[in-house]
């Protein structure tokens, strides 16, 4: 049999007719199976994972769910065919990212042993999630920062306990002593203090320092760099997605997880200009980004797994699965395959831009703190003065 054959012959098999009669929602997924290119299906087959989960949840006897999914394997596992089933209307979107979130944090306000402390931590949760800016799911690198700060604010808690102290009851004393030993990052948890204190839910205390790591501006962008950039201005070839990437990176010092997160929304040409909003910010790009920006606001597909392509996605760099954006580490070892090293060009633009536009501005487009900027700037004043 032909590949073509073979893989309709599977989809066929895999959607009985009985089954589509009792789920109606399946017959899109179906037809979707059908019309993909044959090489995907077969090579989903022979891949085996993710054709036996689906098969698994196509012959659950009751609707599917997403609580099916989670009880078939991991997060990780099921995400492929989550998506493809959410895509398809089988199964309603639902916010990974918050779900998931969601459940360890559960998991880790339970194991506190008093508790003050595990009201306190919901509230602060409920609290920060209110102060949203961006409404919609999280993303990637949302949730991974958030995690990050809970898993800081509970190793924190955890301490005082372990000198039978309560959030209520502590005092500097115990904070400086954390922080000797804690990650370089406890500097995280300067949110949930301050936040803690106006609450009166604790005394006010003066959360740890950055404990920053030294930044060195300016040097060379590289010779690996510049090539890259002349191939994205000169190469016609090259996807309008990673030519932009390169430009905002190598040009620009945009770091990697802020352009993964770029909406088409935030994509504009306007009155003959190019250019991207960061935050409050519209950054003007070069004439030759025009076109390629053209090309992504009417809608250049992106491949997708278990066959086909698609162009409804509100990201400029959307990821395989529905409805997220790539990972910035995945869009960063795209960027190395191009010769672009994302620290490098980040150094040597940011010194380039701090001379020429005020901290405040620089502050938004980097997406760094105002002291962070004003602090770079007098380095650099400095470094002129010597010169």
């Amino acid at each position: 049999m032909c590949k073509q054959c073979r893989a309709t012959d599977a989809v066929n098999t895999l959607f009985r007719p009985a089954m589509l009669k009792h789920q109606s929602a399946l017959n899109n997924l179906h037809y979707h199976l059908l019309a993909a290119d044959p090489r995907y299906v077969l090579g989903l087959i022979r891949s085996k994972a993710a054709w036996t989960l689906l098969t698994a949840v196509l012959a659950l006897p009751d609707t599917i769910t997403h609580e099916d999914l989670d009880q078939l394997g991991t997060p990780r596992a099921v995400s492929q065919v989550r998506s493809l089933l959410v895509e398809h209307a089988v199964l309603p979107e639902r916010d990974e990212y918050a779900h998931r979130l969601h459940a360890w944090t559960a998991a880790q306000i339970a194991s506190l042993p008093h508790l003050s402390d595990q009201l306190a931590v919901r509230q602060f949760i409920r609290w920060r999630q209110q102060r949203r800016t961006r409404p919609g799911p999280l993303t990637n690198t949302t949730a991974a920062n958030d995690k990050r700060e809970l898993r800081l604010i509970f190793g924190f808690i955890n301490h005082l306990n372990a000198s039978n102290h309560t959030l209520s009851t502590t005092g500097q004393e115990l904070i400086d002593h954390w922080a000797r030993q804690a990650p370089r990052d406890a500097f995280r948890v300067r949110r949930f203090l301050r936040w803690s204190a106006r609450s009166g839910n604790s005394r006010p205390l003066v959360p740890p320092d950055y404990g920053r790591i030294g930044f060195n501006l300016g040097g060379s962008i590289g010779r690996t760099n510049e090539d890259a950039l002349k191939r994205a201005l000169s190469e016609d070839t090259m996807s309008p997605r990673t030519r932009l990437a390169i430009v905002l990176n190598v040009v620009y010092g945009i770091r990697v997880h802020k352009i993964a997160e770029l909406r088409l929304e935030d994509l504009s040409v306007k009155e003959g200009v190019a250019g991207i909003h960061l935050g409050t910010v519209r950054l003007d790009l070069p004439a030759a980004t025009i076109p390629w920006i053209t090309m992504l606001l009417a809608g250049v597909p992106t491949k997708r797994r278990f066959g086909g392509s698609t162009h409804n996605s509100t990201w400029v760099y959307p990821s395989t699965h529905h409805g997220d954006h790539q990972l910035p580490s995945s869009l960063a070892a795209h960027l190395r395959i191009y010769g672009v090293s994302p620290a490098t060009a980040h150094q040597a633009a940011t010194a380039a831009i701090i001379t020429q536009v005020p901290p405040a501005v620089v502050a938004r487009i980097l997406g760094v703190s105002l002291k962070t900027t004003a602090g770079w700037r007098k380095l650099t004043g400095d470094a002129a003065t010597y010169r």
